[in-house]
């Protein structure tokens, strides 16, 4: 799914993904957990709610979202701690 990335410098200059729009709504990126550089860059980045997401950028410089990874339901939470 394509979707419209806002970016920054980081650490060493390059931009890095800091929010993205879903759905109509800005999803504010608070870590990039991990990063794979090559000929389509990828992201894993964690927003606040604890959802992690894949990013990929391409050549081309669009952005797609690649895959959307949720914390556990309040439910199984709540099972697991008792």
């Amino acid at each position: 799914m394509k979707i419209c990335v806002l970016t920054q410098p980081g650490a060493r200059g390059e931009l890095e993904p800091c929010s993205f729009r879903l759905g109509g709504q800005r999803v504010p990126i608070v870590g990039i957990i991990d990063r794979w550089r090559g000929p389509v860059q990828r992201y894993l980045v964690r927003d606040h709610a604890g959802r992690r997401f894949v990013l990929r950028k391409q050549d081309s410089g669009s952005w797609e979202l690649e895959a959307v990874y949720g914390p556990a339901p309040r439910s199984i939470k709540a099972a697991r701690a008792v």
